[in-house]
């Protein structure tokens, strides 16, 4: 009767050792972070993860299932939500764990990756499971199989369907230019593509009264300029854009509310954003002349505008 007895209590032991190594998950994973997560959020499950290991010795046609976690939280830079690339990293990053620590074969890993509609950051996490029973894991390769292959090894990923307009957003800004005929304040607003294509309108005005003689009578003007132009970030780590547009400057009468010049041709050129809300610009503007007293216009070649702008973009996120 004892050893009956014994026998149970080792047999209930053993169950409960086998259930207790089934499965492990690392949960608290930061906000914005997958596979370069600080490998010591590992440390504190290092004796379940051990048992982990130990299952899968002690029982060579088990394998593993790793599964990557990204919770529904939005933030300003990112979208934990609309990123399965962070799922996927975090189930990476436990993989890595597995093979480095605990000398896990990589050909018993299997890796997928969730997305959870929910906040926190328990639903920030990676999980290990032991598969012991072989026709729940046909079925699943016999699943992946059936998907184009992304990678060498076996993967699954849940494909999210980006929002077009998630990439829209729109910048505002003012500032000063040179011109043919002087320097004019301007103000700006553009629509931008993931803050790497922007078509921007550009309107000025001047503030103050030129003199312009005609005939001995002073014409008493002021200058303005309108035009468009589209700049495109071609390199992710240099705030370096090309520009090309076109560009109309004229000076006005106040007394007739005509012009009595006029410059307008193409500009081609390079805009460097300093700071988020400041940029210099240069640019080559081969324009043509018009004046109130001649009949055919002058071409000017050779002419090189530079402006100052501050603005503000909103949304538009990468």
């Amino acid at each position: 009767m004892s050893k009956t007895l014994i026998a149970t209590i080792i047999l209930i032991f053993t169950m409960s050792f086998s259930v207790q190594a089934q499965e492990v998950m690392v949960t608290g994973f930061p906000l914005g972070v997958g596979i370069n997560v600080d490998r010591t959020i590992f440390e504190p499950y290092g004796n379940e993860l051990q048992n982990i290991a130990n299952e899968l010795n002690s029982n060579p046609l088990s394998f593993v299932i790793v599964t990557g976690c990204a919770d529904g939280i939005p933030y300003q830079d990112n979208h934990d939500s609309q990123n399965p690339g962070l799922a996927l990293g975090r189930a990476h990053a436990l993989k890595d764990h597995l093979i480095s620590i605990f000398n896990i074969d990589n050909d018993r890993i299997i890796i997928q990756s969730i997305a959870s509609g929910n906040s926190g950051d328990q639903y920030r996490f990676a999980s290990v499971r032991i598969i012991d029973n072989l026709s729940e894991l046909d079925d699943r390769l016999r699943a992946v199989e059936q998907r184009p292959p992304v990678e060498n090894r076996i993967t699954e990923v849940r494909e999210i369907t980006q929002v077009f307009t998630e990439n829209m957003g729109l910048q505002f800004g003012t500032g000063i230019t040179t011109s043919p005929f002087g320097a004019l304040p301007i103000i700006t607003g553009a629509i931008t593509w993931k803050r790497e294509v922007f078509v921007e309108a550009v309107l000025g005005h001047t503030f103050w009264n030129d003199s312009y003689l005609f005939d001995d009578v002073d014409l008493d003007t002021w200058h303005r300029i309108a035009g468009g132009q589209a700049y495109i970030y071609p390199f992710d780590e240099i705030p370096l854009a090309i520009v090309g547009g076109w560009y109309r400057f004229e000076e006005v009468s106040r007394l007739y509310n005509e012009y009595v010049k006029m410059s307008e041709g193409p500009i081609i050129g390079l805009r460097y954003t300093v700071l988020d809300y400041l940029s210099i610009n240069g640019f080559f503007n081969p324009s043509k002349h018009n004046f109130a007293e001649n009949i055919f216009s002058e071409s000017k070649n050779g002419q090189f505008l530079f402006s100052v702008n501050f603005h503000m973009t909103l949304g538009g996120g990468k």
